[in-house]
């Protein structure tokens, strides 16, 4: 079996497709502000263009690099002329693992009057390959304090925005199948040998859960996803070549983001699923029934064991 395929939607898919397409207007954003944390490039920037397509007034993009944010922002302000877009670029120079900087990216935004709407959880942190004791738990931490603390200030600090109560928030959480890939066994080797990214990654999802948990998805709905596999920078870093693998398109996920950011997606608050299942079949059939019937399913949890039925 192809172990970038699942058996939860017998339609799987590596490109965009209508039902997830930006320009729908059903998942119309018009008039929202969006934030990206990691939006300078790969998947963050092509969420960024996907939400410009649907309509949005102004998009955010965090970075750790003043010059790879004024490029994302040039090459955002040339997809908005060739789209006609009326919508506006903010780039905030932002470490997403320092909560100081975090708070004053809300404080800075606060002062401008700028509510965000929806956010993107996307800015993380890679790993070596190398086991955890030998990595040590300082260097471990890093990746913590990167993929969960930074996620789950800005989540903090988004929900608590003033006015936040009188109007519905969507929070877009850019997890990873390394989650679910921590058996040494696993057929990709490249996530089973990175322990240090499938354990804060997982950990990071869990929090969002928590989060998810204790909202209604009226207020502010929470969905996780795998974005795909699709070549970064950090596939580059590990040394694997663009033609080793049939990569996703970035803008798979990018479309899917923007789907999950309306009402359409409702149904999946709380839940953790991939941009290559086929959105329509999630939303019908069997897949739909076990949704509804099975509070576990597509939640982070211990593969077996239901809740706390155990005996």
């Amino acid at each position: 079996m192809d172990p970038f395929q699942t058996n939860v939607t017998k339609t799987v898919h590596r490109t965009p497709y209508p039902a997830i397409d930006p320009s729908r207007p059903e998942l119309s954003q018009a008039g929202k502000t969006v934030l990206i944390t990691g939006g300078t490039a790969g998947i963050g920037y092509a969420t960024a263009k996907a939400f410009i397509t649907a309509g949005v007034s102004t998009i955010i993009i965090t970075g750790r690099r003043k010059t790879q944010l004024d490029i994302a922002v040039a090459g955002l302000n040339t997809h908005i002329a060739e789209t006609k877009s009326s919508a506006r670029v903010i780039a905030e120079n932002s470490d997403g693992s320092d909560l100081a900087a975090i708070d004053q990216l809300w404080a800075s935004l606060a002062e401008k009057d700028v509510f965000v709407d929806v956010l993107i959880l996307n800015a993380a942190k890679f790993a070596e390959v190398k086991p955890l004791l030998d990595l040590g738990v300082e260097h471990v931490w890093t990746s913590f304090e990167t993929n969960v603390k930074g996620p789950l200030r800005f989540s903090e600090k988004f929900y608590k925005q003033a006015g936040a109560s009188a109007r519905p928030q969507f929070l877009i959480n850019v997890s990873t199948q390394a989650i679910n890939m921590s058996n040494a066994h696993c057929d990709i080797p490249l996530a089973a040998e990175r322990p240090e990214y499938g354990l804060t990654k997982g950990a990071g999802t869990l929090a969002i859960q928590y989060v998810a948990q204790d909202v209604k998805p009226e207020d502010l709905q929470v969905v996780s996803i795998h974005p795909g596999v699709v070549y970064s920078q950090a596939w580059e870093l590990a040394g694997a070549p663009p033609d080793m693998l049939a990569f996703d398109d970035e803008t798979l996920p990018a479309g899917h983001a923007v789907w999950a950011a309306t009402k359409e997606a409702a149904f999946l608050h709380g839940r953790f699923v991939w941009s290559s299942w086929d959105v329509t079949e999630l939303a019908q059939g069997e897949v739909r029934k076990r949704i509804e019937s099975d509070g576990d399913f597509l939640r982070v949890s211990v593969g077996g064991l239901h809740g706390a039925n155990i005996y």
